[in-house]
């Protein structure tokens, strides 16, 4: 097989309801689909057999985003759509065929930082259900 790799971006994160969705592209340094696998213990049985521990795993869109203090910021926009669902796309190249969906909910990014400093904001917000991927569809 060919060795491949492509560097993140340019891409696209759109956040929110189809026709009102926000573009955060602009304002992340990072940004990633992360998965998280959780494994039951393996239970002994008398036969001395063991039966495998299921494994579980859960997903969060994780990121970076550069704080604006603006009316229509995204630090702005978290703290005021904390705690609802709302679907997200997540294309991590336009020069790639895949795009990731599916519904994150949202919660408050931290404001503010060190004075005189273009401060960031982690953020890390739980899938519900597992995430899809398709090809990209041009919007």
């Amino acid at each position: 097989m060919t060795i491949k790799s492509r560097p993140l971006g340019p891409g696209s994160l759109k956040i929110g309801e189809t026709g009102t969705a926000q573009e955060w592209a602009a304002q992340l340094t990072k940004c990633a689909l992360t998965p998280s696998t959780d494994t039951e213990d393996d239970i002994d049985v008398l036969s001395g057999e063991t039966l495998d521990g299921d494994d579980t795993t859960t997903f969060t869109l994780d990121g970076t985003l550069l704080q604006d203090y603006d009316l229509e910021s995204l630090e702005l926009y978290c703290f005021d759509h904390r705690g609802e669902d709302v679907p997200f796309v997540f294309t991590p190249s336009r020069e790639g065929a895949v795009q990731w969906s599916g519904t994150v909910r949202l919660r408050p990014v931290t404001v503010g930082g060190d004075v005189k400093k273009r401060n960031t904001s982690d953020f890390s917000f739980p899938l519900q259900g597992d995430p899809t991927h398709g090809e990209i569809v041009a919007s």
